[in-house]
Parts: C-alpha cells; structure tokens; sequence
C-alpha cells in the first residue's frame, strides 16, 4: 500500500500572500474579522475574497492537505 502524499514544505503549505493565509485560516475554521486582524486587511475584504470561485478552491486545497496530514498522522500511529 502506498503512503499518502505529505507536504512537508512550509513554502509550499504556508503562501506568504495574505489570501494565501487567509485561505489557511478560513480552512481552519477562524471568522473573517479575525482572519482579517490576522492578515491585515477588513474583515469584509476577507468576505468577499470567500465569494470568488478561485478563492474557495485554495481554501478546499488547504482542508485537503490538511486532512492528508492528518490521516498520514492516524496511519502512523496505528502502525506502531
């Protein structure tokens, strides 16, 4: 069986672009206002980037290698 991909590049996981972290937060659940203070920008610019169709794709890329970690993480674990 075949290991499931893992990105271990922070480069790669953390774009330095605040859509790009505001997409790392939105994927982990934080409100756009405090999205927003994090990356710098209004709350409301955080809420109109979450209407653009590119801009909820990165998010769902994000949860997705979110969730490869952490099942790579389950796996290991029962391995041992």
């Amino acid at each position: 069986m075949t290991q499931p991909q893992v990105h271990d590049s922070a480069q790669d996981f953390l774009p330095l672009s605040p859509r790009g972290r505001a997409a790392i937060y939105l994927a982990l659940g934080e409100p756009p206002d405090r999205v927003g203070r994090a990356v710098g920008v209004d709350g409301s610019t955080v809420r109109r980037w979450r209407q653009r169709p590119e801009f909820r794709a990165d998010v769902g890329r994000v949860r997705l290698r979110l969730l490869d970690v952490a099942v790579s993480s389950l796996t290991a674990g029962q391995q041992r």
